[in-house]
């Protein structure tokens, strides 16, 4: 396991790096698309060289093959071949690190604390990861009715002029923020951070719609101490600007109510 940065004209490919055969390889993207800087994945572009950030992860194809053999008909289905021992592993699978709790794993990963076996921190971590990247994600289990999420949902809503909102949540579930993190995914279908974001563009663009509040004010109101980084956020969502938004809003206050 190592990391690995260069920079390339491609923004895609991982250039001249060639997997070694008879190994199970794992590339993990760790610069995502980002709007502000040249990193992988992006479109091409002939005028800028990009940076790429990997996490790349080797393990013999006997051993993942052991660790995933005991669940095969979890195993996502173009790893199947490889479990049975129909076929080789497939030469490298490149990834993206885009959910949170995958996050949480590959920054153990990078930076692990201090125990007394890194042999076995680091083989419990290849564990989890494999979990993450090797097997379907189990189904989705309706679980709105759910009080305690219920409160959670509720208390998101009452606070999301405080900052630190995302923080308490969890302590609202009475839960770990990774049990937090696993229940919003299985019953909202995303991160806790996400639905909070959500929640905070949409009272954004509905304070933009029907007061003559300051966009300053206005990031305050919905918890964003900077206004550059909620400008960002908010042309992300709407794609365009709070004052291009309220200058022609795109949506009315009825649709920016979250269902």
């Amino acid at each position: 396991m190592y990391e690995r940065r260069f920079y390339s004209d491609d923004p895609l490919a991982a250039q001249e790096f060639e997997s070694e055969t008879g190994w199970a390889e794992f590339v993990l993207s760790l610069r995502p698309p980002d709007a502000e800087h040249l990193v992988c994945p992006r479109t091409l572009r002939s005028d800028v060289r990009y940076l790429h950030h990997h996490l790349v992860v080797r393990l013999s194809s006997d051993c993942l093959r052991g660790w995933l053999a005991p669940e095969p008909v979890r195993v996502l289905p173009e790893l199947q071949p490889f479990v049975r021992g129909d076929a080789p592993f497939p030469r490298t699978l490149y990834l993206l690190v885009d959910n949170p709790l995958l996050q949480g794993v590959v920054e153990s990963l990078l930076m692990p604390p201090p125990v007394g076996s890194l042999r076995l921190f680091y083989e419990g971590k290849l564990r989890e990861l494999v979990a993450f990247l090797c097997f379907v994600e189990p189904e989705v289990v309706a679980v709105q009715d759910d009080t305690r999420l219920r409160n959670a949902l509720e208390y998101l809503q009452r606070h999301l002029s405080d900052p630190n909102a995302l923080q308490k949540v969890s302590e609202q579930l009475c839960v770990s923020p990774r049990q937090c993190q696993r229940l919003f995914r299985v019953a909202m279908g995303c991160s806790p951070s996400e639905y909070l974001t959500e929640l905070r563009m949409r009272r954004a663009a509905s304070l933009l719609v029907s007061t003559n509040l300051s966009v300053s004010e206005i990031a305050l109101e919905v918890g964003y101490l900077s206004l550059s980084h909620f400008s960002r956020v908010f042309r992300e969502r709407f794609g365009k600007t709070p004052r291009a938004f309220r200058a022609a809003p795109s949506l009315s206050v009825e649709e920016l109510q979250l269902k």
